[in-house]
């Protein structure tokens, strides 16, 4: 059985909410205002009837804050839509080695929680997630063998991938900061990605030298996309796991418990 079969069979069902926001943020949900959080935030006490429910109101009427990065009195955190990606690098060791540069990813506002729970007690917040469209734009420099062609390309990158499947597992503790104060803070965000979906590349000059058989190359590349696809799913859930963690500590480290956790 595999990570997300497990989730989708163990954790508690949901109804779809569309939503303009990346819903691992549900933590906000579990803020109260106060002297250390931004005064975007408001409160779902711990022993709400339905915390999950609250938790996904919450988020819903934080939307613009969330996609904008800023959450008032001068909380600024990254923007999630766009998202700004420097550098991937993918080699296989065979038959694909390839860079993707300064790549910018629209899109992500679109996401909506299919799953989620949140567990107080043993500190931790499961969530699935689902990105109908996004479309990544930048650089690329790409040397491919896909069967008897040799994709030896460097130029512009455009792709278009639908229905990805992110599955997210929030960890968080509470320690003693230097002023004495036990504030929150997240483990690194365990992030499993699943491309769900379609996926169409459009590159150019992937032939150097050849530009009429740029479209008949393109057009082997989307014949199997999964090809490359697959050897960028595991940088892509290390570059979120790294974002949606910085994001979730820098709103939540002035919070103790009773701020985080209201009764």
């Amino acid at each position: 059985m595999s990570v997300f079969q497990y989730y989708l069979v163990n954790v508690r069902e949901r109804s779809n909410e569309n939503m303009y926001s990346l819903a691992f943020l549900v933590i906000l949900g579990l803020s109260t205002v106060s002297g250390y959080l931004p005064p975007s935030m408001s409160v779902c006490n711990r022993d709400a009837p339905d915390l999950d429910k609250c938790v996904l109101a919450v988020v819903e009427k934080m939307r613009a804050h969330i996609v904008s990065g800023d959450y008032g009195n001068g909380t600024k955190l990254p923007s999630l839509d766009p998202l700004y990606m420097e550098r991937l690098d993918i080699d296989d060791g065979t038959n694909l080695q390839a860079t993707f540069r300064n790549t910018v990813i629209t899109g992500a506002k679109n996401f909506h929680v299919d799953k989620m729970h949140v567990n107080p007690e043993s500190k931790t917040i499961n969530l699935l997630i689902t990105l109908d469209k996004v479309v990544l734009k930048g650089k690329y420099n790409m040397n491919l063998r896909l069967g008897l062609l040799l994709i030896d390309g460097d130029g512009d990158s455009v792709l278009e991938i639908t229905d990805v499947k992110l599955l997210l597992k929030m960890h968080y503790f509470f320690a003693e900061n230097s002023s004495g104060r036990k504030t929150m803070q997240f483990h690194p965000i365990d992030v499993k990605m699943k491309y769900a979906g379609t996926a169409k590349f459009n590159m150019t000059n992937l032939l150097k030298g050849k530009p009429r058989l740029g479209q008949a190359a393109n057009d082997a590349i989307n014949e199997s996309p999964d090809v490359i696809l697959e050897k960028t799913r595991q940088p892509v859930e290390q570059f979120f796991s790294k974002l949606f963690t910085t994001i979730a500590n820098g709103l939540m480290n002035d919070a103790e418990e009773q701020e985080a956790f209201p009764l």
